[in-house]
């Protein structure tokens, strides 16, 4: 190690690069291949009936009954966002 050379090291920094770059293209192939996949398999599924769609076009304009509703003893985020606002608005008046 004590004949380390600037060479030496532009060499291993090389190297290092170029394992970085094969690993990421290896990641982004593998990426490709599931892609693939799954657009293969979404496109050999049935489409859905009509009668499901008429069913998703009557339930797209109600909300669902567990929105809005927050856990007993929760509060929900509208309240805890005016109340981190009030008190911002003191802390600055009081300074």
């Amino acid at each position: 190690m004590s004949n380390f050379t600037i060479l030496d090291g532009l060499v291993l920094m090389v190297a290092a690069m170029l394992t970085v770059f094969i690993v990421l293209l290896g990641l982004w192939g593998i990426l490709i291949i599931v892609k693939n996949l799954v657009e293969r398999q979404n496109s050999q599924q049935a489409a859905p009936t009509n009668n499901n769609q008429a069913e998703v076009t009557v339930n797209e304009g109600k909300p669902e009954p567990s929105e809005g509703k927050t856990e007993d003893g929760s509060i929900p985020p509208e309240k805890v966002a005016l109340i981190m606002s009030l008190l911002v608005d003191k802390s600055k008046r009081n300074k």
